[in-house]
């Protein structure tokens, strides 16, 4: 067998460099629907950032989208209302940048998948998991003991039989696995933050890690423990073994934001709308509309307010504020520069 030449391009991209992320179902559904390229360019673009974003939305200003697609703006335009019609994706206009009245602010695009996709989705094979895959060996042993009857083991007791930081406190383990992490390569520190992410219990190191035997048991091991069921271990870099962290506030998506943002300029006028906005959200995500669902929140509160008997929430603080632009992206929300209003 040849042996692979580390400073090979093929290799360095296909170890160092980002993929994308394309799904065959939905890749194959859109060459059946005869699709134009231009058209799938924005799409996969669009995927790819909402994707990235964790909740498939993504606001890309329209000379961005034609300069990484390689396209023109009227390409560009065609392309989102062919991709509308087929019930690909969903824009949502949020009205006028409050930064700059006489430009229109960047639309939020959501990618969907199209009904007729969803009816034959069980038809396709599934991939194998990494975590079956890794649990596999496992399972073999587990067998193998199982010959003698046995009480069933909690998740807590499973917890701590693969605690791989036993007796640490918190302080400590953090420094641990700070320790562990500074050892592992970029490659090596991409898979571990994935597998952190996706809560799977494996990962592959390089032939030349740094890492000795032990060190890679520990890393194996507590990636073990983030794969349990979160109600049962709740795991994580910055919280102890059996530690319960309280649920967070709920927060609005980007689309409900947008719809909020939408639906309050048609009842205030445009210099009361970012007070508003804010004391609208806070009373959603920690005020006394937290205990309805998103949307009928939100029907109350514009209610409320154009029938003159809204009031700033009680126990609203002074200078509460968050980002309300693309969550999880504020650093791409300020690089995206408005484009004036077009139709699309």
């Amino acid at each position: 067998m040849p042996v692979e030449n580390a400073h090979d391009p093929r290799l360095v991209l296909k170890r160092d460099k980002y993929f994308s992320l394309r799904p065959k179902p939905l890749e194959q559904w859109l060459w059946r629907q005869g699709v134009a390229p231009s058209a799938e360019r924005v799409f996969w673009l669009h995927w790819q950032e909402g994707m990235r974003n964790a909740d498939w939305c993504s606001e890309i200003p329209l000379r961005r989208v034609a300069q990484q697609c390689c396209l023109d703006v009227s390409t560009v335009t065609r392309a989102y209302q062919l991709l509308s019609a087929l019930g690909l994706i969903r824009r949502v206009d949020p009205g006028r940048d409050p930064a700059n009245p006489f430009q229109q602010a960047t639309a939020i695009t959501e990618v969907r998948v199209p009904r007729e996709l969803l009816v034959e989705l069980d038809r396709h094979p599934n991939r194998p998991s990494s975590h079956a895959a890794a649990m596999g060996t496992a399972s073999k042993a587990a067998a193998a003991e199982a010959i003698l009857p046995q009480a069933p083991e909690t998740e807590a007791a499973a917890t701590e039989r693969i605690d791989p930081f036993p007796g640490l406190s918190l302080k400590q383990r953090l420094r641990a696995v700070a320790e562990l992490t500074a050892l592992m390569s970029p490659a090596e520190r991409r898979q571990f933050d994935e597998a952190q992410i996706r809560h799977t219990s494996g990962m592959t190191f390089d032939e030349a890690s740094r890492l000795g035997a032990e060190q890679r048991g520990r890393v194996l091991q507590w990636l073990a423990i983030c794969a349990l069921k979160p109600a049962a271990a709740n795991v994580s870099l910055a919280v102890p073994l059996h530690a319960t962290a309280p649920p967070g506030p709920r927060k609005l998506t980007v689309f409900e934001l947008a719809r909020l943002r939408r639906e309050l300029l048609a009842v205030v006028e445009a210099a009361a709308l970012p007070q508003r906005l804010r004391e609208v959200v806070w009373s959603i995500e920690e005020g006394a509309l937290q205990r309805f669902q998103s949307l009928h929140a939100m029907r109350i509160a514009i209610k409320k307010i154009r029938t003159g008997e809204w009031t700033r929430p009680n126990r609203m603080p002074p200078n509460w504020a968050r980002a309300l632009g693309r969550a999880g992206d504020a650093a791409m929300a300020q690089r995206a520069l408005p484009v004036p209003c077009k139709s699309a």
